[in-house]
């Protein structure tokens, strides 16, 4: 199998991108470590009769012979084009590597943590072991393959989740590696190639008009994004920056998921004019679930990207240390006086200015998500404060009715991915 997959897949990238090496990537699936497979159940053993993109493959039933057109669990491969679509950058590549792993005829077995388990066009969704001459068992994964060499976002589904941490890990090596999709000029030569972009994600309180994903310049040069696109691992949310997309240093732009008037209420807001959210809550390791935001440029090479939630391998995010709770007030008396008495102050002890975009406060009585923009010099503070005065550039008053602390609780700083950056307890 090993030297059939190897063979194959020279043939099939003859015609495509070289890969960033041969060696590497012509070896076959490979075979993730300790059996992660344990918690889904294996429902059908099949044999492949084509594959239709990078993430789709059909297969006929060895003991029924009922022929299903299978979603690949884990991954989002680049959209084919089709003679009705003109797809993605890199979609025919992906369906290639895909062809290369899954030949006509590989027997293959079907997993799932529930049978019923379907995607879009009641596609069954199913993790897809390929049957290994060398072992004797279905053993290669893969999803896992082609994550590997780069050729799927990072997608999961809630309820089956129980294979997520296992592609996230395989993703997070393709990125560090520029492989796959990943390559920096996949789609041709870099346009703004000094571009610094930061992306954080707020995901609001579950509501559509709370969502956002900010972009900041981040870079000592302007950056022009129009023509730029915005999306997250699925197919429909896809934004493109509109003409006049300029961003100078330290400048960004709010993408709200939701409905809205561009421009309003700030010059930095925008709109996908959405009706339903994109980012789901996460779970925790090892059933991840969470989503990603991905900015392209024109040519639909991937320039920046920022995934939830933190994983092990995350590196520290810029307010861990330097964003702190300096001050902390349960208020006084009971019930709206104690509500409108209550205040907490955060400081930057850092030495640069810190931004708080896709950052929140959580305590028993509140989720606060700080608004894009708000902004922390190093030394600097800024105040939630329960009460119903007239808000300024360091104190925003909340106008509580209800107490944001108990009596007994914690308050802690979050960043957009989930990291606890700070807290206080009582």
């Amino acid at each position: 199998m090993r030297r059939v997959l190897a063979a194959a897949l020279t043939v099939a990238l003859a015609a495509t991108v070289a890969p960033t090496s041969l060696a590497d990537e012509t070896a076959s699936l490979g075979q993730p470590a300790n059996n992660p497979w344990s918690n889904v159940q294996a429902w059908e053993t099949a044999i492949v009769e084509r594959v239709v993109d990078g993430d789709t493959v059909i297969v006929n039933d060895e003991v029924t012979g009922a022929q299903s057109r299978v979603r690949l669990l884990g991954i989002n491969a680049p959209e084919k084009p089709t003679t009705k679509k003109p797809g993605n950058c890199g979609g025919e590549q992906a369906s290639q590597w895909l062809t290369a792993l899954l030949p006509v005829g590989t027997r293959v077995r079907l997993l799932s943590s529930d049978r019923a388990s379907t995607g879009k066009n009641m596609r069954p969704q199913r993790v897809v072991l390929a049957y290994n001459d060398t072992t004797g068992d279905f053993d290669q994964d893969v999803a896992w393959g082609m994550a590997e060499r780069g050729w799927g976002l990072w997608f999961t589904v809630p309820s089956e989740a129980s294979m997520s941490s296992l592609y996230r890990a395989a993703i997070e090596g393709a990125q560090a590696n520029r492989r796959g999709m990943w390559e920096p000029q996949l789609c041709g030569a870099i346009e703004q190639p000094n571009a610094s972009l930061s992306l954080r994600i707020s995901r609001g309180n579950g509501n559509v008009a709370d969502e956002t994903v900010t972009i900041r310049n981040t870079g000592g040069t302007t950056v022009d994004l129009t023509g730029w696109m915005l999306r997250d691992a699925g197919n429909a949310g896809w934004y493109t920056f509109p003409g006049g997309s300029v961003l100078t240093p330290g400048d960004y732009r709010t993408v709200h998921t939701g409905k809205g008037r561009d421009r309003r209420p700030t010059g930095h807001d925008v709109y996908r004019d959405r009706k339903k959210e994109l980012y789901v809550d996460p779970g925790t390791e090892p059933n991840l679930v969470g989503d990603g935001a991905y900015l392209l440029d024109r040519a639909g090479n991937y320039r920046s990207w920022r995934e939830y939630p933190c994983t092990e391998r995350c590196a520290a995010d810029d307010g861990a240390g330097t964003l702190l709770i300096e001050d902390l007030s349960l208020g006084k008396k009971k019930g709206v006086t104690r509500a409108q008495t209550q205040f907490i102050r955060f400081a930057n002890r850092g030495a640069t200015t810190l931004c708080l975009d896709g950052y929140r406060m959580d305590t028993q009585g509140l989720t606060y998500w700080f608004p894009s923009g708000t902004c922390l010099a190093p030394g600097a503070t800024f105040t939630l404060h329960g009460g119903d005065r007239k808000s300024w550039s360091k104190v925003t008053y909340l106008d509580r009715k209800k107490p944001m602390f108990y009596l007994t609780g914690s308050a802690q700083i979050v960043s957009d991915r989930d990291q606890v950056l700070a807290e206080r307890l009582w």
